[in-house]
């Protein structure tokens, strides 16, 4: 993912979960809003609850590769993906499925 293509600020990251739409499964919960970019923006957020700075490093990873497979970018959107402490990351193939499902309905619901 592009530095362009990831929303880092605080303040970014505060608007985007306060003012946007959220969509929500077992393991994730997403905020979409639109924005003015031609590109889509996505943010991740880790909690201290999911783990040890390692454990939760390792998650933003995974994520990153499986949003990669959801092709966002066409969209200008900001997406900001949370992920629940039930995260498991020993479960990899179940949650790819369960985060793109729910990132189609995103896609469905916004467009």
């Amino acid at each position: 993912m592009k530095k362009k293509n990831t929303v880092k600020s605080h303040r970014d990251f505060d608007r985007i979960i306060h003012t946007g739409h959220c969509f929500k499964s077992t393991h994730f919960a997403a905020y979409v809003l639109p924005n003015q970019l031609e590109h889509a923006r996505i943010g991740i957020s880790v909690g201290k609850k999911n783990g040890i700075a390692v454990k939760r490093v390792l998650i933003k990873r995974q994520v990153r590769a499986m949003v990669a497979k959801a092709e966002l970018l066409p969209y200008s959107d900001d997406f900001i993906l949370v992920i629940r402490p039930s995260y498991d990351p020993n479960c990899y193939g179940l949650l790819e499925e369960e985060l793109l499902t729910l990132l189609e309905h995103v896609k469905e619901h916004i467009h």
